[in-house]
């Protein structure tokens, strides 16, 4: 028998043979409606008789060609139509069955590739239906021209949404997916495992020749010890001030058109935040970017169903997809980002916070430079804190901020050195996250580790001028329990990139491993011994002129109060020119709470030590949704014009 076929590209044909179809339906449409619908594409054209709008089928392709993407696509991720009734009429339009997880899928289905392209083996009764297929908007067409023209029957396969065929492939085959998204970093460049033996022995043996060198003559420690101190200082002032005054050049923007935006992946790892999911996709739907190019990854732990509960009652369109994180350990944010990963269907791929507002226009900016640089592999855009009234804790988190992202940062990228991402508003090629090994989920500190990493690998790391604006803890308990977790993660970065110290020296090159041990040295050494340093240097002014003092001790004194005025001014110059260009205002009460704070800091560091040794993966949850500030009078200011 021969089988009646057309070209997939006939479209008349193809819809007047589905218009056939739908007129079987028991809903009748009057004559005028029905000519409307003359030329509708064959995957909109039956919704009419399945009792969907005619006025919203017809409008469809005309926004398409205005740059609105395929219609299918756009009604689906815009939620003008429910994905699942979609594809319960599309199923009884093609006269198959709607899938709902029975029966399960075979022993030989493979869970990555399955989910890749939307199509698995199930385990029958009988011969048939062998396969589920869940096609997504732009495969729609076909699968219809398929059944139609007889290469397909209908009985063959049980149709369902891609939504649920993702759920469904995550909780019947969700360890065979972890395979895949998790220990993809060789053992040598992962928290895992912590100190190697050669680590743990050096760390002993400088620990007892001080403890001997102090018993022998104190003087001659007390001196060793100030010039290692002085030099870390020195390097430390040095690079924070050399990353002040860098400028890179100019950054070139294309405007481009609707059909050339890449695929964007949004991930946004969530654990307890139902109190902010609501503003969170509020913010996330302010986004100028076409939704139906927006793959939207909200991961979920298992064990939060508050939160889980919560974004099913949003009711949230097809371009959002719940990614629920099994149990299992560790319970870290970066083993959440890597289980999203491995099922992200977009070119680019984002990061952001559970209480971020980022700017409307942020995916569209980071686009354009990712196609105008072939070279590129990361951006880091700007992190700014909106709650900084709060406390005066908010205040100076606000200008840390603000002389991380604004000046420091910036700085460094445009000298070429390595940078500390900030672990929100991180853009990556895909492919160059997934060829950097992507997270350590081992480490709770993940973004200064990838941020090292890429630099490590040859990758190119520029910063974005767009903000993200997030919720700072304001109040004591919670912000010293984050800094801790930030500060154990620098000491995680710290003991695996220090294992093969040649290698590190090796990839980077002499100044941008200098910069990266500086960086690395800094966040630790810096703020655990800052205190020792200030009080040696108090101490030292003030016995000045007591007793007699050799020319050597002279020397040093002088050095060691230029450091510390040259220190001071390091600290103070970035923090008044960030906080101008944040529009913080910066009384001499603030700039005095200063010292305060980065002695909280270092208060922080020295628990950070004894929390490594204890609990070295322990992730240390952050509150949201705390700060008296309402969120979304923010959205709202920040959303572009229409």
């Amino acid at each position: 028998m021969t089988r009646n076929t057309f070209k997939f590209n006939d479209a008349p044909e193809l819809s007047r043979r589905v218009g056939a179809h739908w007129a079987r339906d028991p809903i009748s449409l009057p004559d005028h409606e029905q000519d409307s619908l003359i030329g509708l594409p064959p995957e909109l054209a039956f919704l009419a008789g399945a009792g969907f709008s005619v006025e919203l089928l017809v409008d469809a392709p005309g926004a398409a060609e205005h740059g609105a993407g395929e219609p299918l696509a756009r009604l689906l991720s815009e939620g003008k139509i429910a994905e699942e009734a979609y594809y319960l009429a599309l199923a009884n339009h093609l006269g198959c069955r709607y899938y709902v997880g029975d029966p399960q899928f075979s022993t030989s289905f493979d869970a990555v590739k399955g989910l890749r392209c939307g199509v698995g083996r199930i385990e029958a009764a009988s011969l048939e239906p062998r396969i589920v297929i869940a096609p997504n908007a732009q495969f729609v067409r076909r699968l219809i021209h398929a059944v139609l023209s007889g290469s397909i029957r209908s009985d063959f396969f049980v149709l369902t949404s891609p939504k649920r065929f993702a759920s469904l492939v995550h909780a019947y085959r969700g360890s065979e997916l972890l395979d895949v998204a998790l220990g993809r970093l060789p053992t040598g460049l992962t928290a895992r495992e912590g100190m190697t033996s050669f680590q743990t022995a050096v760390v002993g043996t400088t620990a007892i020749l001080a403890f001997l060198l102090g018993v022998a003559d104190f003087d001659v420690l007390q001196a060793l010890s100030s010039a290692i101190l002085w030099l870390m200082f020195l390097a430390s002032v040095t690079l924070r001030s050399m990353a002040a005054v860098a400028r890179g050049p100019e950054v070139l923007r294309a405007e481009l058109p609707e059909d050339k935006l890449p695929n964007y992946t949004v991930v946004i790892a969530l654990y307890r935040e139902a109190s902010v999911v609501e503003h969170l996709v509020q913010a996330i739907d302010a986004f100028d970017y076409p939704k139906s190019k927006l793959d939207i990854k909200l991961v979920v732990e298992q064990r939060d169903a508050e939160t889980l509960a919560r974004i099913v009652e949003l009711r949230l369109p097809s371009c959002y997809e719940v990614v629920v994180a099994p149990s299992g350990k560790p319970q870290t944010k970066p083993r959440a980002l890597n289980i999203a990963l491995s099922s992200a269907r977009g070119e680019l791929i984002v990061v952001y916070d559970a209480e971020d507002i980022p700017a409307p226009d942020q995916l569209r900016l980071a686009a354009s430079h990712f196609v105008i640089d072939k070279g590129l592999d990361c951006l880091q855009g700007r992190l700014a804190i909106r709650n900084h009234g709060d406390s005066w804790l908010s205040k100076l988190f606000a200008i840390e901020y603000a002389i991380l992202f604004d000046i420091i940062n910036p700085g460094l990228c445009a000298l070429n050195l390595p940078i500390p991402l900030g672990g929100s508003s991180n853009h990556f090629r895909v492919r160059s996250l997934v060829g950097v090994g992507a997270w350590d989920e081992w480490n709770v500190t993940e973004d200064a580790d990838l941020g090292i990493r890429l630099a490590r690998f040859g990758y190119q790391v520029k910063a974005l001028e767009s903000d993200t604006w997030e919720e700072a803890p304001y109040e004591f308990g919670i912000w010293f329990r984050q800094r801790v977790r930030w500060q154990k993660g620098w000491m995680q970065t710290l003991i695996v990139h220090s294992r093969r110290p040649m290698f590190f020296w090796r990839d980077l090159g002499p100044s941008r491993a200098l910069a990266a041990t500086i960086l690395i040295f800094g966040a630790i050494f810096g703020c655990l011994f800052w205190p020792a340093f200030a009080v040696g240097t108090i101490w030292r002014a003030v016995t000045v002129g007591q007793g007699e003092i050799s020319p050597w001790r002279e020397m040093s004194d002088v050095f060691t109060y230029i450091l510390a005025l040259s220190g001071i001014w390091a600290i103070l110059l970035p923090a008044v020119i960030a906080a101008k260009f944040r529009r913080l205002r910066v009384t001499p009460g603030v700039l005095l709470l200063l010292p305060v704070y980065y002695l909280l800091v270092s208060a922080a560091t020295w628990t950070a030590m004894f929390d490594l040794a204890l609990r070295p993966h322990y992730w240390a949850k952050t509150a949201h949704g705390r700060s008296r500030q309402e969120p979304t009078s923010l959205i709202r200011r920040t959303q572009l014009p229409t």
